[in-house]
């Protein structure tokens, strides 16, 4: 249904788990598509574990969203794309349409496959499945398969609208799918229409984590009285593929430049973002402020996508546990090294076990409150024998030792029994092992091809803006990065990124001239011994920092106290720096 007037997208959703009143301010607001994102890598091993246990493997928290606003969807005409179908999208579909004859709501339902490759992947012992990140490759004989998902992108969703679907269920597709489907089939957009395909992919990004657009977890909210509850976005795309950021006037937070920048550095790796569709160039990415909560998007190029698609697999990978010990008043490191000498010689030592990590929080003032003066000590273990994290071997030999132990000992659970874990594997397939069907409420499934014509190329890197000339090294003064600089954190499989950027070039002169991989070591020392790799983005005046490994095998195995380095960028904030005096805020 091709269309020259602009399509406004909000997204309600952006993770499973987030609140569910985004759907009733978005329609409040007046848009033409609602968009659900559900499916963080994470989301698919939780639904498997829910299934094997007997319950869905949908997200059904959709299906209550969606029964609160049904009729109203259906009186205004709004499409709903969604991919809370995760494992099975043909069942929420029917649980959808029996939502509707319920309600004698007439709308038309179709459902997206073609993800799951888990047959291919246990069919083929031959199948070389390389981790993108860490170039290892994977011996299926060695590991129980849990989950093995194509990313899927944008063509079925076109190909479901065109059939009249008012509702479309998905699977594991792209998160910017999800929106750059919608787009393509208002705007009559085909494979060749690359920088229109591109724009709708960054604005899919920015919209795609919902409130993280609007406020949500800004580095520079205290410049703001008071942010609330930010807003749900909302994306106007335009047939051209550029895009304006906005919200509903009536809810919480704030749109400007800055809160774009943050997500568009949010999970990205270097300059080529890749979507089964289309390859981004990120260094096209412009933004500009019009005020009152509006922020465009445009200039963005497209490249033609590769032959292969991502497969997010996850297999069993063992057990884990974890103790928490309390440690109050003087003394904590002798404290702490005795209870570690004890906790070692009633488990084990730490090489005994597949990975053991001890890590200490606090404590925040030791001459303040009670709180204040408290560090907690947190010991996580994982091993793939059972037996030993388990209750007995593990969490109730940690509890033996408490009247044995320092002045003040205390436990801030009671021991847990050991839980299963899955590693997260990133890894590529040809495109011609996935085959995307829609499915609609009569008929047989109707194929989905992908494109021809894949021609994707490197192309070189972006060079590192020329130094600045700058007052003499005296002139400095010594102040948190974080009071010039805004950060954006986040993770993909076993890896982390930290976007950081600057408001203006100056600024931004001065970060890229500074901020080299050397130096974010010295600032995290965590790092010290990752690969690290930078990338500048002069366009957003940010760089970019990609930390492979630092999350383990992700998120359910790693055992770092924030498994999802939300927290990295933050950290990064913090650090005192000596910028020039005629940079200070």
């Amino acid at each position: 249904m091709p269309s020259s007037s602009a399509l406004r997208i909000g997204q309600f959703t952006g993770w499973h788990g987030d609140r569910g009143d985004g759907m009733a301010e978005l329609i409040e607001a007046g848009v033409d598509v609602l968009t659900g994102d559900y499916l963080a890598e994470l989301t698919m091993l939780v639904l498997q574990k829910n299934r094997q246990r007997g319950g869905k493997g949908y997200v059904e928290a959709f299906l209550e969203v969606l029964g609160r606003h049904l009729e109203e969807i259906a009186r205004r005409g709004i499409k709903v794309v969604t991919n809370a179908g995760g494992l099975d999208a043909p069942g929420l579909a029917d649980a959808v349409r029996a939502l509707c004859a319920e309600r004698g709501v007439e709308l038309t339902v179709a459902a997206v496959v073609g993800d799951d490759l888990t047959e291919t992947v246990l069919g083929d012992s031959g199948l070389d499945l390389v981790n993108i990140d860490t170039g290892q490759s994977l011996k299926l004989a060695e590991h129980r398969v849990l989950t093995a998902n194509a990313y899927l992108g944008a063509w079925p969703i076109v190909r479901a609208l065109d059939l009249g679907a008012d509702i479309v269920i998905c699977p594991r597709m792209t998160d910017a799918s999800l929106l750059v489907g919608p787009a393509a089939w208002q705007f009559g957009w085909t494979p060749a229409d690359l920088d229109q395909l591109a724009g709708a992919v960054v604005a899919g990004h920015v919209i795609e984590c919902g409130a993280q657009a609007t406020g949500g977890n800004f580095s520079f909210f205290t410049e703001y009285p008071d942010l609330g509850l930010p807003g749900m976005p909302i994306a106007e795309l335009g047939p051209d593929g550029s895009a304006i950021v906005t919200k509903n006037p009536a809810s919480g937070g704030v749109v400007t430049k800055d809160t774009v920048t943050a997500q568009l550095f949010y999970e990205i790796g270097g300059h080529h973002y890749l979507n089964p569709d289309v390859v981004v160039d990120l260094t096209s990415v412009h933004l500009e402020d019009l005020s009152g909560d509006r922020v465009r998007i445009h200039g963005t190029r497209g490249l033609a996508p590769t032959s292969t698609v991502k497969l997010s697999l996850t297999f069993e990978g063992g057990y884990r546990n974890s103790m928490t010990i309390g440690l109050t008043g003087g003394n904590l490191e002798a404290k702490r090294a005795w209870i570690q000498r004890q906790v070692e010689a009633e488990i084990g030592p730490p090489s005994s076990f597949d990975e053991c990590r001890w890590s200490q929080i606090g404590p925040a003032d030791p001459h303040g409150s009670f709180e204040a003066a408290t560090a907690w000590l947190v010991l996580t273990v994982r091993d793939r024998d059972r037996e030993r994290v388990a209750r007995a071997a593990f969490a109730g030999r940690v509890v033996a030792i408490a009247t044995s132990s320092v002045p003040g000992f205390y436990l801030t659970t009671p021991p847990q029994r050991a839980r299963s874990f899955g590693v997260q594997w990133p890894t590529l397939v040809d495109k011609e092992s996935v085959a995307a069907q829609v499915l609609m409420p009569t008929g047989l499934p109707i194929d989905v091809a992908w494109p021809s014509g894949y021609s994707h190329e490197p192309t070189p890197p972006v060079p590192t803006p020329a130094a600045l000339p700058w007052p003499s090294d005296d002139d400095r003064i010594t102040v948190p990065l974080g009071s010039v600089v805004g950060t954006r954190s986040g993770d993909k499989a076993g890896s982390a990124n930290i976007g950081a950027w600057a408001r203006d070039e100056r600024t931004f002169g001065w970060l890229a001239q500074f901020l080299t991989v050397e130096r974010l070591r010295e600032l995290i020392p965590e790092l010290a011994d990752l690969r690290v790799v930078r990338y500048a983005f002069p366009n957003l005046l940010g760089l970019n920092f990609v930390v492979f490994g630092y999350l383990g095998d992700g998120v359910a195995a790693c055992t770092r106290i924030d498994p999802q380095g939300k927290g990295l960028g933050e950290y990064l904030g913090s650090r005192l720096v000596p910028l020039p005096a005629s940079l200070a805020p």
